[in-house]
């Protein structure tokens, strides 16, 4: 994994590659599952690092605002990507998810990395508010280039997920 290109970006977009952003950077390419907000703060008083949530946010605003991640909403939730689709972060290889589902928690900021050549869609628990990570077949990228060639329109990202009910809560509500 090159992490200086991530470095290189940031640069070239006037920023600077402070102690919690390299450390939020390198967490994020550590695991590739969905992580909290809590868990980043976490993870970072870990390494001796002890930021308030506002820094955690602004700097999730700075690496988002500059493409160096991407925010989705799931569930009324934000979720944030490292953005592997800008065409300086290609190169990156990341590893797998050592977990592939993680509970989420209404009003929580969770933060996930992206593959580009892993794209992958979510399942999304209205009950309990798991999310399940799922990888589709190659028909829906081919009906994703139909789209943009039929309206001429330059695609960058998307977004899919299914909302329902996991095999626990199904069987806890009697579904």
């Amino acid at each position: 994994m090159n992490i200086e290109i991530i470095y290189q970006n940031i640069r070239s977009q006037g920023g600077r590659i402070t102690k919690i952003r390299d450390a939020l950077i390198k967490i994020m390419l550590e695991d590739d599952c969905l992580i909290s907000s809590s868990k980043l703060l976490l993870c970072l008083k870990k390494s001796k690092l002890e930021p308030n949530r506002s820094t955690i946010y602004r700097e999730l605003q700075f690496l988002s605002k500059n493409n160096i991640i991407t925010k989705n909403i799931i569930a009324g939730n934000n979720y944030y990507e490292i953005n592997l689709h800008h065409k300086n972060l290609v190169n990156i290889s990341l590893g797998s998810c050592k977990k592939r589902k993680q509970k989420c928690v209404n009003n929580n900021c969770h933060h996930e990395l992206n593959n580009k050549h892993h794209h992958h869609h979510h399942l999304v628990c209205l009950e309990c508010n798991s999310i399940i990570k799922v990888e589709m077949e190659n028909h829906l990228e081919k009906q994703e280039q139909k789209l943009a060639k039929k309206n001429k329109f330059n695609i960058v990202n998307h977004s899919l997920d299914f909302y329902g009910y996991c095999q626990k809560c199904q069987a806890q509500l009697k579904l």
